[in-house]
């Protein structure tokens, strides 16, 4: 709850509990060594300015400068943000959201970094090559000038561990021992991350549905009031639009 709960008190708390505070009076709050602390939320510029994610990220903008974290939009130009994410140069992405489910391995990129999008971008390059003639090429490279960029997790650690249970998954029959294997690579998200963070949960969005149309669900209809964002559930037809009719079907 402490992640989804609107409360900017307790936010300033555990900021100053942490040793981050304004110690120059400008109003920002500094890292405990005393250097600067500035956010800026990196995001496509093509994103339209009234869409979801401008407005989102402005929200968090005020929201952040509000308790002191000296926030700023930046806008980039979409190749260059794509190149620099995928190449590790990026450590913010405010124009994406994270959904997974009903089951983690129809769509394992959240969980396991096995491609440069979602996360540890040098890593998931590192997992497109590996088992080819490119895993141990350019070893004397630094990882920055590979091509592409990648690096290899170090032996034993939570990268590691997290493409070992995911490569178990994809020779194992047993639907019950995948399931266990899932359970193991979320007890390392767990453990040792967060590895990647959001800002929100459960944000609203907006259903139209035609006058006349009965039968769509509503909100408190569905397990945990609907899931209508993220790819893997489409929506509506995991809905069972099959079973939506009209009121007047002559009419349309």
């Amino acid at each position: 709850d402490s992640a989804i709960q609107y409360d900017p008190a307790r936010a300033k708390a555990l900021l100053d509990e942490i040793g981050v505070k304004d110690v120059n009076g400008d109003g920002f709050r500094e890292m405990p060594d005393g250097s600067p602390l500035e956010v800026t939320l990196d995001f496509s510029a093509t994103q339209p300015p009234t869409g979801v994610h401008v407005r989102k990220n402005e929200f968090i903008a005020k929201d952040w400068n509000a308790i002191g974290i000296k926030t700023a939009l930046n806008p980039i130009p979409s190749t260059s943000m794509d190149e620099l994410w995928a190449t590790g140069k990026k450590m913010t992405n405010a124009d994406w959201g994270v959904g997974d489910g009903p089951n983690h391995l129809v769509y394992p990129q959240w969980v396991v970094p096995m491609e440069p999008t979602r996360w540890a971008p040098l890593h998931g390059n590192w997992y497109l090559v590996k088992g080819t003639t490119r895993e141990g090429a350019e070893a004397d490279k630094d990882p920055y000038e590979r091509t592409p960029p990648r690096v290899a997790p170090e032996p034993g650690s939570s990268i590691a561990r997290l493409w070992d249970l995911y490569d178990q998954t994809k020779v194992e029959p047993d639907v019950n021992k995948r399931n266990k294997l899932v359970w193991d690579m979320m007890k390392i998200h767990v453990e040792d991350g967060p590895f990647f963070s959001g800002v929100a949960a459960n944000t609203p969005r907006i259903v139209l549905v035609k006058k006349g149309l009965n039968n769509v669900p509503k909100r408190d209809d569905l397990a945990l009031g609907g899931l209508v964002n993220p790819w893997i559930h489409p929506t509506p037809a995991v809905y069972d639009p099959e079973t939506y009719y009209w009121d007047n079907p002559a009419a349309h």
